[in-house]
């Protein structure tokens, strides 16, 4: 297989991995860790999900409806759901979880290869939460990742030309296959996804080796190939 043809071979995996995690079964993470194998948490940490759980009103929504990668300390199962503590959510800290969906602290604790594989696992792990179980407005940031021309006959979208919400068949020609590109230790991850209320979209996202198996992760950047809303607001 080409470049190319892996990065969508491991991608279809993962995303069908991430599909079966339950958050009654800790044993359906162990496949997704597995897979992340250029992945491993410093000595004495280690990678989880945190799956969504709805939460009292109380709770502020941005904290209880989206679930997400972590690393933890201690002897907790690889999957948990998130714990109802609304002291600590409030002040956004809490004791087993040191990453929260708008950073990426997580990274300081994983140690990465630096490599195409190791950088296209980066990126997967990055837009999880896009991929995992939410609840509410969160379903604006839902994605069906597009690794091939061939998915996108199955996505169906309002006729420009119908007065009567008459549907047709996505149809976009250009290349919509995921890439990475390594110039040294600065590697530069696309893929496209599908968001019903943007359309198809080229994602970017640079990425930094750092040498002592950390990585920094840079800025995203968007290109719109195909605009779309659905119209649907929650």
């Amino acid at each position: 297989m080409n470049q190319t043809e892996q990065l969508i071979v491991f991608g279809n995996t993962y995303i069908d991995a991430l599909s079966k995690l339950q958050e009654d079964h800790p044993e359906t993470v162990y496949p997704v860790l597995r897979l992340l194998d250029c992945v491993q948490p410093d000595l004495g940490y280690h990678l989880g999900i945190l799956i969504e759980e709805p939460c009292e009103h109380e709770v502020p929504s941005h904290r209880c409806d989206q679930s997400w990668f972590h690393c933890y300390k201690g002897e907790e199962e690889p999957i948990m759901i998130q714990p109802y503590n609304l002291e600590k959510w409030k002040d956004g800290t809490n004791e087993n979880m040191l990453y929260l969906r708008f950073t990426f602290e997580m990274f300081l604790h994983l140690n990465i290869e630096n490599s195409i594989k190791g950088a296209w696992q980066t990126y997967l792990l990055c837009i999880s939460k896009t991929l995992l179980p939410f609840s509410g407005s969160l379903y604006y940031t839902k994605r069906l990742l597009i690794f091939t021309n061939d998915q996108l006959p199955e996505i169906w979208v309002e006729s420009k030309d119908s007065i009567d919400d008459k549907l047709e068949r996505l149809n976009y020609k250009g290349d919509v296959s995921p890439s990475v590109q390594v110039e040294g230790n600065e590697y530069t991850i696309s893929c496209c996804y599908w968001n019903k209320w943007r359309g198809l979209i080229r994602e970017t996202l640079n990425l930094t080796f750092l040498g002592n198996g950390k990585v920094h992760i840079g800025d995203f950047s968007h290109q719109t190939l195909f605009k779309y809303d659905c119209g649907i607001r929650y």
